[in-house]
């Protein structure tokens, strides 16, 4: 499939009758979709830029266009710069809010981007050729280029104000910029490039710590090409000065420096700030957490027909299988470092919800009746429901989410036939169904009352044969490596 078909069909006739009435008027468009590739052109845009005819194509990245674009225009000294100019490129391409204008060739192109709800990008460009003066070039900056009146007005402001030619050579100063680049007076700055104006003020700086802060040429070089957007600089003594472009008055662009230092420096400490108030929110958060996690674990434990060893046998459990499945592949995007952490952390909760059995039943030294067992099973909704109200600030914590699952689906099975909603498969989620595998083995392997022990190897049988029934198949399988672990973390921690 072509990428022009990438667009809604019902737009590659109006694409076309757009391109054609733009030709009309000599006015250049190219479409790109939403992953930055070439969905239509029309033949004003292969007139403004030659370079791409025969070899721009349906698909192709924006990157590859505008390498071609830049081949033709940089000089042989920035050409080992054209990946810079091709990244900021791209960067102006998603960010272009509104027009800007760039010389080309021998014309002075204007461009207009506007993203579709779609999520393609629509360019277009209009040129018109450059009025070059027959004046000498001393002519051009001794007349008078501001009146005197709008030069004493301009002359007063706080930001520096200059108007260049079409190429970047200063016509006329005002004293405020005279004083942000440390110019001698304004008659020197006449004639000269803003670059060399620009490196001039950092030769003054010896310290090659700040010259490292300095703004590259090829990027103050493309700053001014594409004029349009506002783009800050760099100054010794830690200044920052934003350059906002006013208007263009025929080939004369008139560009506003702004010292924004302050606004910098402030913006700095701000997010300085913000960001210790955010450690200290953590670290505040995780102390509560930690807090609340000891008293949920005291009342577990405390309403627990199990013993202490069974919360710490199951936890370990847990955090093996979870390891074991990371390494062999498996749930790799539910299984980070933090994620094990909190699943190792919430096993513990797994069976809260025993608070609410009565204890003629939780207490029960013998099997229980099948009208007991009904109760019984009502406590993996009971620790969900009182884990989902256990609220921590205004939203519950990763912690409580995972522990709630825990509760809530420890005893459902693979194939929908456990409680208490017979859910199936992976619609139970993966942290209940590693505790579900947790929980029954330290079940079979524990004394009870009402039954002996199984042996280690009697354990791994029964839930190789459950496997696809009762448990999921892939934590069987990561249970099968880790067998040995299992045997080794129940005589360890024995009742």
């Amino acid at each position: 499939m072509s990428t022009l078909a990438l667009a809604p069909r019902v737009n590659r006739q109006l694409l076309h009758a757009i391109g054609d009435t733009l030709d009309g008027v000599k006015t250049a468009i190219c479409v790109f979709d939403d992953k930055d590739r070439t969905v239509f052109w029309n033949r004003s845009f292969l007139e403004l830029f030659p370079e791409h005819i025969g070899k721009v194509y349906e698909g192709e990245p924006y990157r590859e266009n505008l390498h071609r674009f830049y081949l033709a225009r940089l000089s042989a000294a920035d050409l080992p710069n054209i990946e810079q100019f091709i990244s900021m490129g791209i960067d102006r391409h998603h960010a272009q809010m509104r027009p800007y204008s760039f010389d080309h060739r021998d014309q002075r192109v204007l461009v207009s981007s506007m993203p579709l709800p779609s999520g393609q990008r629509v360019r277009i460009w209009n040129a018109e050729k450059r009025i070059r003066s027959a004046l000498p070039v001393q002519a051009l900056v001794t007349k008078s280029v501001v009146s005197d009146e709008t030069a004493a007005l301009l002359d007063r402001l706080p930001d520096g104000v200059m108007i260049c030619e079409h190429d970047g050579r200063l016509k006329w100063v005002n004293q405020a910029f005279v004083d942000i680049y440390g110019c001698r007076d304004k008659q020197t700055c006449l004639n000269l490039s803003f670059f060399y104006v620009y490196e001039q003020a950092w030769q003054r700086e010896h310290s090659h710590e700040t010259q490292t802060r300095k703004t590259p040429q090829s990027e103050l070089i493309e700053h001014f090409n594409f004029s349009g957007t506002p783009f800050d600089i760099s100054l010794p003594g830690k200044r920052t000065i934003r350059v906002i472009t006013s208007k263009t008055v025929h080939q004369d662009t008139i560009y506003t420096h702004v010292d924004v230092s302050e606004l910098e420096l402030q913006k700095s400490l701000l997010l300085q700030a913000q960001s210790q108030l955010l450690d200290l929110a953590h670290q505040k958060s995780e102390y509560l957490e930690e807090q609340m996690l000891s008293t949920l674990n005291a009342i577990a434990l405390a309403r627990d027909n199990e013993t202490g060893q069974h919360i710490i046998r199951t936890q370990r459990y847990v955090k093996t299988l979870a390891l074991r499945l990371r390494s062999l592949g498996h749930y790799l995007e539910e299984l980070s470092d933090a994620d094990i952490d909190i699943m190792f952390k919430a096993a513990p909760l797994h069976d809260i919800g025993k608070v609410g059995i009565p204890d003629n039943i939780l207490l029960k030294p013998g099997r229980l009746t099948e009208d007991e067992w009904q109760v019984m099973k009502t406590h993996a909704l009971i620790g969900e429901n009182t884990l989902a109200a256990t609220k921590h600030g205004e939203e519950q914590t990763q912690l409580i989410t995972v522990a709630k699952n825990i509760a809530g689906g420890h005893h459902e099975w693979w194939n929908g036939e456990g409680y208490p909603r017979g859910l199936q498969g992976e619609k139970n989620p993966l942290e209940a169904r590693i505790m579900a595998l947790a929980d029954v083995y330290d079940a079979l392997v524990s004394a009870r009352v009402y039954k002996k022990s199984w042996s280690h190897q009697s354990a791994v049988q029964f839930i190789i044969e459950k496997k696809e029934i009762q448990f999921d198949p892939l934590v069987v399988e990561a249970f099968v490596f880790e067998a040995e672990t299992f045997n080794q973390i129940a005589q360890a921690f024995k009742d």
